[in-house]
C-alpha cells in the first residue's frame, strides 16, 4: 500500500498512453476495499493539479480555486484515473499562461499534421484510450466506469460518455453546453469545424439511457442552457441538474454533492 498526498490510502500507479506520438502519463488511484472497484476517469489540463499538487500551469495551488478533483474522489473511497490533456502535455516550458498563447501553436501543429482530427476529437480519443487501458487493469471493474469533468474536462467527459457506452455515469460541470455558450471555436476544440445546423443537446441525448449530472454555476452553464437540457430530456435522456450559482469554479459543497451522486450511481460501498 502507498500513501498519496491528501490522505488517500490505497494504491497509486501510472498508466502511459501513446497518443499521436506523445506519451500521456495518467495516474490511477485505487482505494483499499472490495475489488474490483469502480473508477472515475477525470480529464483535465494536468495530473498534478487534479491531485492537489503544484504544476507549471498552476504553480501555487493555494492561490487558485481548488482543482484537486481526483484527490477529493479518492479521499471519498472512489477509484480515480487522472487523465492529462494532450496539449498541456506538449507544452515546452517556460510557457505563457494565456490560453491562446500557450495552446494555439500546439493546436495548429496538430491540425497541420492531422487535418481531419479536431483538437476535441483528439482529446476524446485519448479518453477512449484511457478506458481501453482501464479495462485491462486487475482490480478495476470495467462495468462501473464513470466520468467527471470540469470546464475543459467537462467537454471531454460529455463527448466521451456520448460515444462510449462503457461510461456508466457522467458528470459534466460548466462545459459550456451549447455551441454559442463557450469557446468551442478555439483551435484546440472544434476550430472551423463548429457545426451551424445542430447543437449539443444531440450529444447529451446520446448518453441515454445512462445517467448524467449536468452542473453549472451560472457562468458557462445556467438558465441560458436550459432549453438544450429540455430538448435532450424530451428524447428520453436521464439528466439531473445541479446549479450552485457560484460562477465557473467548483465550490467545495457542490463537489461533495457530485461525488455523492457518482458514488450512488456506481454502487460504491459505503465507508465504515
Amino acid at each position: 500500500m502507498t500513501q498519496t498526498a491528501g490522505g488517500h490510502a490505497g494504491s497509486r500507479s501510472t498508466i502511459t498512453l501513446r497518443s499521436h506520438g506523445l506519451d500521456l502519463r495518467a495516474v490511477l488511484l485505487l482505494p483499499d476495499g472490495p475489488s474490483p472497484a469502480p473508477v472515475v476517469v477525470i480529464p483535465f489540463y494536468d495530473v498534478a493539479s487534479l491531485l492537489g499538487e503544484s504544476s507549471p500551469l498552476y504553480p501555487d495551488t493555494n492561490a487558485q480555486p481548488s482543482r484537486a478533483f481526483a484527490r477529493a474522489f479518492a479521499n471519498a473511497g472512489v477509484g480515480v484515473l487522472a487523465l492529462p490533456w494532450w496539449a498541456e502535455s506538449a507544452v515546452a516550458h517556460p510557457a505563457p499562461l494565456d490560453l491562446h498563447a500557450r495552446y494555439a501553436p500546439i493546436a495548429a501543429a496538430h491540425l497541420a499534421r492531422y487535418p481531419e482530427v479536431t483538437g476535441l476529437g483528439r482529446s476524446v480519443a485519448d479518453a477512449l484510450l484511457a478506458i481501453d487501458a482501464l479495462t485491462q487493469v486487475n482490480g478495476v471493474d470495467g462495468s462501473r466506469i464513470g466520468m467527471f469533468g470540469h470546464s475543459l474536462g467537462g467537454k471531454v467527459a460529455l463527448f466521451t460518455a456520448a460515444l462510449d457506452t462503457r461510461v456508466a455515469a457522467c458528470i459534466t460541470h460548466e462545459p459550456g453546453l451549447g455551441l454559442a455558450h463557450s469557446n468551442w471555436s478555439d483551435p484546440w476544440y472544434l476550430g472551423d469545424a463548429v457545426p451551424q445546423d445542430r447543437d449539443l443537446d444531440e450529444v447529451l441525448s446520446l448518453i441515454a439511457p445512462r445517467p448524467v449530472l449536468y452542473a453549472g454555476g451560472g457562468a458557462a452553464d445556467g438558465a441560458h442552457n436550459r432549453a438544450l437540457v429540455d430538448a435532450a430530456r424530451a428524447t428520453g435522456a436521464r439528466i439531473e441538474t445541479l446549479s450552485h450559482m457560484n460562477g465557473h469554479p467548483v465550490p467545495a459543497d457542490a463537489l461533495r454533492r457530485m461525488i455523492t451522486w457518482m458514488r450512488e450511481r456506481l454502487g460504491v460501498t459505503p465507508r465504515r
